[in-house]
Protein backbone atom coordinates (compact mmCIF):
# COMPACT_ATOMS: atom_id res chain seq x y z
CA UNK A 1 0.00 0.00 0.00
CA UNK A 2 2.67 2.51 1.03
CA UNK A 3 4.40 2.33 -2.81
CA UNK A 4 0.77 3.82 -3.85
CA UNK A 5 1.82 6.85 -2.20
CA UNK A 6 2.78 9.64 -3.92
CA UNK A 7 5.92 10.96 -2.68
CA UNK A 8 6.24 13.92 -0.51
CA UNK A 9 8.79 16.35 -3.28
CA UNK A 10 11.08 19.02 -2.69
CA UNK A 11 9.08 21.07 -5.03
CA UNK A 12 6.33 20.93 -2.31
CA UNK A 13 8.92 21.18 0.77
CA UNK A 14 9.66 24.94 -1.17
CA UNK A 15 5.72 25.71 -1.63
CA UNK A 16 5.21 25.00 2.10
CA UNK A 17 8.42 27.13 3.47
CA UNK A 18 7.18 30.07 1.63
CA UNK A 19 3.43 29.53 2.03
CA UNK A 20 3.70 29.59 5.64
CA UNK A 21 6.50 32.19 6.53
CA UNK A 22 4.14 34.64 4.58
CA UNK A 23 3.32 38.12 6.22
CA UNK A 24 -0.20 36.87 4.36
CA UNK A 25 -0.95 34.31 6.83
CA UNK A 26 -3.07 34.12 10.44
CA UNK A 27 -0.87 34.99 13.43
CA UNK A 28 1.41 31.77 14.99
CA UNK A 29 0.42 30.02 11.65
CA UNK A 30 2.71 26.71 12.08
CA UNK A 31 6.35 27.42 10.12
CA UNK A 32 7.45 24.81 7.64
CA UNK A 33 9.59 22.88 10.20
CA UNK A 34 6.87 23.15 13.38
CA UNK A 35 4.18 21.68 10.93
CA UNK A 36 6.58 18.98 9.87
CA UNK A 37 6.94 17.78 13.40
CA UNK A 38 3.53 18.18 13.85
CA UNK A 39 2.20 15.71 11.46
CA UNK A 40 5.20 13.30 12.64
CA UNK A 41 3.38 13.33 16.12
CA UNK A 42 0.34 13.08 15.17
CA UNK A 43 0.35 10.45 12.25
CA UNK A 44 2.03 8.21 14.47
CA UNK A 45 -0.21 9.19 17.08
CA UNK A 46 -2.57 6.10 19.07
CA UNK A 47 -5.51 7.77 17.77
CA UNK A 48 -6.71 8.75 13.54
CA UNK A 49 -6.80 12.61 13.42
CA UNK A 50 -8.29 13.65 10.17
CA UNK A 51 -7.22 16.13 8.19
CA UNK A 52 -10.33 18.08 8.69
CA UNK A 53 -9.01 18.70 12.16
CA UNK A 54 -6.09 19.40 12.08
CA UNK A 55 -5.41 21.81 9.16
CA UNK A 56 -7.51 24.50 10.86
CA UNK A 57 -4.82 24.00 13.75
CA UNK A 58 -2.04 24.95 11.29
CA UNK A 59 -3.30 28.01 10.79
CA UNK A 60 -4.47 28.90 14.33
CA UNK A 61 -8.04 28.11 13.88
CA UNK A 62 -8.31 30.82 11.26
CA UNK A 63 -8.79 31.75 7.66
CA UNK A 64 -5.53 30.55 5.49
CA UNK A 65 -5.87 33.28 3.19
CA UNK A 66 -5.23 31.34 -0.07
CA UNK A 67 -5.32 34.00 -2.87
CA UNK A 68 -6.78 31.73 -5.38
CA UNK A 69 -8.01 28.27 -5.80
CA UNK A 70 -5.00 26.82 -7.28
CA UNK A 71 -2.97 28.28 -4.82
CA UNK A 72 -5.48 26.46 -2.43
CA UNK A 73 -5.28 22.87 -3.61
CA UNK A 74 -1.37 22.71 -4.44
CA UNK A 75 -1.33 23.92 -0.71
CA UNK A 76 -3.19 21.42 0.50
CA UNK A 77 -1.45 18.79 -1.53
CA UNK A 78 1.50 19.34 -0.01
CA UNK A 79 0.34 19.23 3.03
CA UNK A 80 -1.27 15.89 2.70
CA UNK A 81 1.84 14.21 0.92
CA UNK A 82 3.85 15.52 4.06
CA UNK A 83 1.27 13.59 6.04
CA UNK A 84 1.73 10.63 4.53
CA UNK A 85 5.36 11.01 3.99
CA UNK A 86 5.18 10.78 8.10
CA UNK A 87 2.77 7.69 7.34
CA UNK A 88 4.59 5.66 4.99
CA UNK A 89 7.83 5.66 7.19
CA UNK A 90 5.73 4.88 10.33
CA UNK A 91 4.51 1.83 8.38
CA UNK A 92 7.72 0.92 6.63
CA UNK A 93 9.01 1.12 10.64
CA UNK A 94 11.55 4.11 9.96
CA UNK A 95 11.37 7.75 10.90
CA UNK A 96 13.36 11.25 9.70
CA UNK A 97 13.43 14.08 9.35
CA UNK A 98 12.24 15.78 5.78
CA UNK A 99 13.86 18.11 3.82
CA UNK A 100 14.35 21.78 5.64
CA UNK A 101 14.58 20.21 9.12
CA UNK A 102 17.98 19.46 9.21
CA UNK A 103 20.41 19.35 12.17
CA UNK A 104 22.65 22.23 12.82
CA UNK A 105 26.48 20.64 13.55
CA UNK A 106 26.78 22.93 16.45
CA UNK A 107 24.37 20.77 19.04
CA UNK A 108 23.51 24.42 21.70
CA UNK A 109 22.88 25.98 18.04
CA UNK A 110 20.02 23.67 17.51
CA UNK A 111 17.88 25.29 20.34
CA UNK A 112 18.07 28.90 18.76
CA UNK A 113 14.42 30.36 17.63
CA UNK A 114 15.35 29.60 14.34
CA UNK A 115 16.94 26.52 13.90
CA UNK A 116 14.98 24.02 12.01
CA UNK A 117 14.89 21.09 15.10
CA UNK A 118 14.28 23.67 17.60
CA UNK A 119 11.08 24.19 15.34
CA UNK A 120 10.36 20.38 14.77
CA UNK A 121 10.59 19.87 18.43
CA UNK A 122 7.88 22.97 19.22
CA UNK A 123 5.57 21.44 16.53
CA UNK A 124 5.79 17.87 17.84
CA UNK A 125 5.13 19.35 21.34
CA UNK A 126 2.15 21.02 19.63
CA UNK A 127 1.32 17.57 18.37
CA UNK A 128 1.30 15.85 21.57
CA UNK A 129 -0.22 18.07 23.54
CA UNK A 130 -3.00 17.62 21.19
CA UNK A 131 -3.11 14.25 21.99
CA UNK A 132 -1.83 13.75 25.18
CA UNK A 133 -5.11 12.79 26.93
CA UNK A 134 -5.26 9.65 24.66
CA UNK A 135 -1.84 8.88 25.38
CA UNK A 136 -2.23 8.92 28.90
CA UNK A 137 -5.16 6.84 28.56
CA UNK A 138 -4.31 3.81 26.10
CA UNK A 139 -0.17 3.83 26.96
CA UNK A 140 0.19 0.60 29.27
CA UNK A 141 2.25 1.33 32.67
CA UNK A 142 5.14 -0.47 31.53
CA UNK A 143 5.89 1.79 28.78
CA UNK A 144 4.89 4.78 30.69
CA UNK A 145 9.10 5.21 31.21
CA UNK A 146 9.36 4.68 28.33
CA UNK A 147 7.21 6.86 26.89
CA UNK A 148 8.64 9.53 29.14
CA UNK A 149 12.41 8.70 27.27
CA UNK A 150 10.95 9.72 24.15
CA UNK A 151 9.05 12.84 24.71
CA UNK A 152 12.59 14.38 26.37
CA UNK A 153 14.28 13.34 23.31
CA UNK A 154 11.75 14.78 20.36
CA UNK A 155 10.99 17.86 22.98
CA UNK A 156 14.38 18.56 24.26
CA UNK A 157 15.08 21.37 21.49
CA UNK A 158 11.84 23.31 21.81
CA UNK A 159 12.84 25.85 24.06
CA UNK A 160 16.71 26.78 25.70
CA UNK A 161 14.57 26.44 29.10
CA UNK A 162 12.96 23.26 28.55
CA UNK A 163 16.54 21.67 27.61
CA UNK A 164 17.99 22.76 30.83
CA UNK A 165 14.94 21.85 32.69
CA UNK A 166 15.64 18.50 31.67
CA UNK A 167 19.38 18.84 31.94
CA UNK A 168 18.94 19.96 35.93
CA UNK A 169 16.37 16.46 36.13
CA UNK A 170 19.12 14.04 34.52
CA UNK A 171 22.05 15.26 36.91
CA UNK A 172 24.77 14.84 35.00
CA UNK A 173 28.21 15.57 35.64
CA UNK A 174 28.82 16.60 32.06
CA UNK A 175 27.61 19.76 30.40
CA UNK A 176 24.14 20.52 28.92
CA UNK A 177 26.51 21.15 25.55
CA UNK A 178 27.04 17.36 25.98
CA UNK A 179 23.71 16.73 26.44
CA UNK A 180 22.09 18.29 23.36
CA UNK A 181 25.01 15.76 21.57
CA UNK A 182 23.50 12.96 23.16
CA UNK A 183 20.18 13.85 22.13
CA UNK A 184 21.47 14.37 18.64
CA UNK A 185 22.73 11.27 18.41
CA UNK A 186 19.44 9.28 19.84
CA UNK A 187 17.18 11.48 17.55
CA UNK A 188 16.21 8.98 14.81
CA UNK A 189 16.35 6.30 17.60
CA UNK A 190 13.66 8.18 19.65
CA UNK A 191 11.39 9.19 16.09
CA UNK A 192 11.54 5.49 15.00
CA UNK A 193 9.94 4.09 18.67
CA UNK A 194 7.70 6.87 19.29
CA UNK A 195 6.06 6.33 16.05
CA UNK A 196 6.39 2.16 16.66
CA UNK A 197 4.97 2.75 20.16
CA UNK A 198 1.99 4.72 19.13
CA UNK A 199 0.77 2.78 15.67
CA UNK A 200 0.77 -0.43 18.20
CA UNK A 201 -1.43 1.40 20.58
CA UNK A 202 -3.64 2.48 17.42
CA UNK A 203 -3.59 -0.98 16.20
CA UNK A 204 -4.29 -2.74 19.97
CA UNK A 205 -7.50 -0.19 19.60
CA UNK A 206 -8.40 -1.17 16.02
CA UNK A 207 -8.05 -5.13 16.94
CA UNK A 208 -11.08 -4.53 19.90
CA UNK A 209 -12.78 -1.88 18.05
CA UNK A 210 -12.08 0.85 20.58
CA UNK A 211 -11.65 4.06 18.02
CA UNK A 212 -13.60 6.95 19.32
CA UNK A 213 -12.37 10.14 17.53
CA UNK A 214 -15.11 12.59 19.52
CA UNK A 215 -12.25 12.91 22.30
CA UNK A 216 -10.26 15.41 20.41
CA UNK A 217 -13.20 17.57 21.15
CA UNK A 218 -13.16 19.22 18.00
CA UNK A 219 -16.48 19.64 15.79
CA UNK A 220 -16.97 17.08 13.03
CA UNK A 221 -17.02 18.51 10.03
CA UNK A 222 -20.38 17.11 7.96
CA UNK A 223 -19.68 15.37 4.24
CA UNK A 224 -21.19 17.51 2.24
CA UNK A 225 -19.77 20.82 4.39
CA UNK A 226 -17.19 23.39 2.77
CA UNK A 227 -13.58 21.78 3.32
CA UNK A 228 -12.00 23.89 6.03
CA UNK A 229 -8.62 23.97 4.19
CA UNK A 230 -10.03 26.57 2.11
CA UNK A 231 -10.41 24.47 -1.38
CA UNK A 232 -13.85 25.61 -1.70
CA UNK A 233 -14.83 21.53 -2.37
CA UNK A 234 -16.69 19.74 -0.50
CA UNK A 235 -15.34 18.33 2.15
CA UNK A 236 -16.26 14.09 0.82
CA UNK A 237 -14.02 15.41 -2.56
CA UNK A 238 -11.12 16.96 -0.62
CA UNK A 239 -9.89 16.44 3.17
CA UNK A 240 -12.49 13.54 3.71
CA UNK A 241 -11.42 11.69 0.66
CA UNK A 242 -10.05 8.07 2.49
CA UNK A 243 -10.24 6.59 -1.54
CA UNK A 244 -6.57 6.67 -1.91
CA UNK A 245 -6.62 9.09 -4.37
CA UNK A 246 -6.27 12.88 -5.71
CA UNK A 247 -5.28 14.48 -1.71
CA UNK A 248 -7.09 12.24 0.18
CA UNK A 249 -5.48 10.91 3.43
CA UNK A 250 -3.58 7.45 3.62
CA UNK A 251 -5.33 6.12 7.18
CA UNK A 252 -3.63 3.55 9.17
Amino acid sequence: MTGMIPPFTQAQATLLVRFLSSPQRPKDTLTYPQLAGFLFCLANGPELVPPSEWIPLVFNDEEARYETKGEAEQVLQAMIALYNHCCREGLEGKASLPSGCEILPLPLSNLGADAPLSQWAQGFSIGYDYLEEVWNEYTPDEFDEDLGALLMTLTFFSTPNLAEAYYQETNRKGTLEQLAQSMIEIFPEAMGEYAHLGRSIYQARLEVDDLDHASSGHTKIGRNDSCPCGSRKKFKKCCGSTNGTGTGPVFH
